[in-house]
């Protein structure tokens, strides 16, 4: 059964490329080419994170639980989590590019 320091486990979403989001609970989300690709949360408590909140967060991430688990502990990358969200085609292979905007003029009448 694994357990996760609340503390820890939020310093390394932050450190992998999630946005910290305050509320009722730490939100954080992960943007991928400018589209929000997973969300999970935390308690203001900071108490350790449990098998089943592992297992909760993990899902809510789109990784299985022991890439959670190592993600967390930093012997797993953003860029292998990365890798996973390709596999699994939550995210495409190729960036998505901004159409530009063309400003519209007004005709003086």
């Amino acid at each position: 059964m694994a357990v996760l320091k609340a503390t820890k486990t939020k310093q390394s979403l932050m450190k992998k490329g999630f946005i910290q989001d305050n509320s009722h609970h730490h939100y954080f989300e992960f943007w991928h080419n400018g589209k929000v690709i997973a969300t999970t949360y935390t308690s203001h408590n900071n108490e350790d994170i449990d098998d089943f909140l592992i297992k909760a967060m993990s899902k809510q991430c789109l990784m299985d639980k022991p890439f959670f688990v190592e993600f967390i502990k930093c012997t797993k990358s953003q860029d292998d989590y990365i890798t996973l969200l390709k596999s699994k085609g939550e995210i495409a292979d190729i960036p998505i590019v901004d159409t530009p905007v063309k400003s519209i003029k007004k005709k003086k009448i």
